[in-house]
């Protein structure tokens, strides 16, 4: 009897398991889908198109749960997408890791800010077409603004 209960909370364990991840899929273009699925610290991203079809998983290395946001970060009218989540500490700032999709490629690649080592606190700026972030410099905290010149897709 205590061999069918364990067996029957074990399948039921087994069937919530793939409810945990996050799945979404949107078009980053025209004649283009990309799906992605965050599952714990692991996203996994795959984009297919009439052309070209391409996958891969990144880790994040978090403690922290992550969050998936979607908007046009580098102003090519393309969707993009990063992926935060609160530090580690109190909780006070947020750190994000963008992905802007590239036309010419048909794949996502990592976006890095002008200044510092990552996108803190991030804010989209539509009227300025910039990116704004928290770095840390010689006197403490201060504003990254990262600009993006006119692109060909």
């Amino acid at each position: 009897m205590q061999f069918k209960t364990l067996a029957v909370s074990l399948l039921g364990l087994m069937w919530t398991i793939p409810a945990l991840a996050e799945t979404t899929t949107f078009s980053p273009t025209k004649g283009a889908e990309a799906t992605l699925v965050l599952e714990g610290s692991k996203l996994n991203i795959a984009v297919k198109s009439e052309t070209h079809s391409e996958s891969r998983t990144i880790d994040f290395e978090a403690e922290n749960e992550l969050h998936m946001q979607f908007d046009d970060f580098n102003f090519d009218g393309t969707q993009d997408f990063a992926i935060w989540q609160l530090d580690d500490g109190m909780g006070t700032y947020d750190y994000y890791r963008v992905f802007v999709y590239q036309t010419r490629t048909g794949m996502f690649e990592e976006l890095q800010p002008d200044c510092g080592d990552g996108f803190v606190n991030l804010r989209v700026d539509k009227k300025r077409k910039t990116l704004l972030s928290t770095y840390w410099g010689m006197n403490g905290p201060d504003q990254c603004i990262t600009r993006f010149t006119k692109r060909k897709t």
